[in-house]
């Protein structure tokens, strides 16, 4: 596995710029970085791009947005849901990044604003990659699950 090595700079203030270092970003690492930006954006109707048709994204957790999303379609209404619910005020700010061909890791800050509450959390991410380079399974495990579901709830 390669890692990014930009994930070495500041707890919360952000990746190093790529190059920083001499090394070359793995293309996984520069997707995941698009797709964060996407995000940002608002964009999330076009985020489906990077998942596979037969994607699945797994929610743990005890609240109204857990379980398993499966297909692009779905996948993209919970983006849509997850907006509209949070008022778009949820932040996902990377932390660290790993990538080679088969996997992408990524540490994130997520932080949002709902109905009074918020949430301040760090999460670790994983995703599987498929030989075309989508995306295809999604897992996460949050700091503090008890947090997010009462996020969400």
């Amino acid at each position: 596995m390669r890692v990014d090595q930009r994930a070495c700079g500041p707890r919360r203030g952000g990746l190093r710029s790529p190059g920083a270092v001499g090394v070359t970003e793995h293309p996984q690492v520069t997707r995941t970085r698009e797709f964060l930006d996407a995000f940002a954006r608002g964009e999330l109707e076009s985020l489906g791009a990077f998942f596979s048709e037969d994607v699945v994204w797994h929610v743990g957790g005890s609240h109204p947005l857990s379980g398993d999303y499966v297909g692009r379609d779905a996948l993209v209404a919970y983006f849509l849901r997850a907006r509209e619910e949070s008022g778009g005020s949820l932040r996902l700010e990377p932390e660290a990044i790993l990538a080679n061909d088969e996997h992408v890791a990524l540490f994130l800050h997520v932080t949002g604003e709902r109905e009074g509450r918020t949430l301040d959390i760090e999460m670790a991410e994983m995703m599987d990659v498929r030989p075309d380079g989508l995306w295809s399974e999604f897992w996460s495990m949050p700091d503090d699950q008890a947090s997010v579901d009462a996020f969400w709830s």
